[in-house]
Parts: C-alpha cells; sequence; structure tokens
C-alpha cells in the first residue's frame, strides 16, 4: 500500500480547493483511506488530503508489474492448473483465477492458512486444491533459496528475487 499526499491552496476566484487533481490521481487506484486537515499559514488557508492507496492494472500489466521470479511461479501455477483441470475434466478456473494466483503470488501463500486470505477461495477450493498449490509455491522457493545459496557459495552473488 502506498501513500500520497497533496496540499491543496485555497483558490479566491473559485472559492474552493482544486480538487480535481485529487479525482484523476484516483481514477486508476484503489483507496484504502483519505484523512484530510485544514490549516491556515501565513493568512492563507490549505487543505491537505492523505490517501493511502494501491494502484489497480489490469491484466497483462499485473503480470508484467511481477518480478522474474514471480513471473516464473505464475507461469508454473498456471501449468499445473491447466494440465490438472484437464485430467479433471473441469474448467481451469474452478480450480483457481488468474487474479487468485497473483494475490497468492504476491503474498507468498506457502501454508493453507495464508490461501484462506485469498478471495474467493473458500474452504472447498482449500480442501480440494490447496495443498497442491501450496506445495508448488513452497518448492519454487526453497529451490530458489538453495540455487542462491549455491551461487553465494561458488562465488557468483547474483541478487536473486527468492526470498
Amino acid at each position: 500500500m502506498e501513500l500520497r499526499i497533496f496540499t491543496l491552496p485555497f483558490d479566491e476566484v473559485s472559492e474552493g480547493f482544486p480538487d480535481e487533481i485529487i479525482t484523476q490521481f484516483c481514477q486508476n487506484k484503489k483507496v484504502y483511506s483519505m484523512k484530510t486537515h485544514f490549516f491556515e499559514e501565513e493568512g492563507r488557508h490549505f487543505w491537505s488530503v492523505a490517501v493511502q492507496y494501491e494502484v489497480v492494472l489490469k491484466g497483462e500489466d499485473k503480470i508484467r508489474a511481477l518480478d522474474d521470479a514471480q513471473q516464473l511461479l505464475y507461469e508454473r501455477l498456471r501449468e499445473w492448473r491447466k494440465q490438472y483441470a484437464g485430467d479433471l475434466g473441469i474448467p481451469v478456473y474452478l480450480i483457481a483465477t488468474n487474479a487468485q494466483f497473483l494475490q497468492m503470488i504476491k503474498m507468498k501463500c506457502r501454508t493453507l492458512e495464508s490461501l484462506k486470505q485469498i478471495k474467493g477461495f473458500g474452504r472447498k477450493r482449500l480442501t480440494k486444491y490447496g495443498a497442491h498449490i501450496t506445495n508448488i509455491i513452497k518448492d519454487f522457493y526453497e529451490r530458489g533459496k538453495q540455487v542462491q545459496s549455491e551461487q553465494e557459495a561458488a562465488g557468483k552473488i547474483d541478487d536473486l528475487p527468492f526470498s
């Protein structure tokens, strides 16, 4: 979550505050909270607005916002889902949606408990697919740490994005 603070001076001509800048800023964002504060300085009136937000990305932009390791994990989860859904003869979205996979990756869901925080991932999905998904995520990050340790031991210290 990010924070942006706007300080708007009172406009004598329009007799108001130029709040269009805040409206425009919030168009592609999910706003969690807005806190306002009115103050006066040297006879001038100001309105300060703190906006707590998250940028809302669409489709491909969400995937591009992932780092290389996260994109690789995303593809692994999608490949597993496609194969598993094919074996069961069900549509892939019944296992998990792309958006749910993105949430899981951002939250690094390695436990069944952590999967409960994913919107739309209820008890039924958790029971049917949760262990498979958390195992894929755990294995991915454990292998990443192993590769990083091997590279450090060999003197090839790269800043790998696994943690």
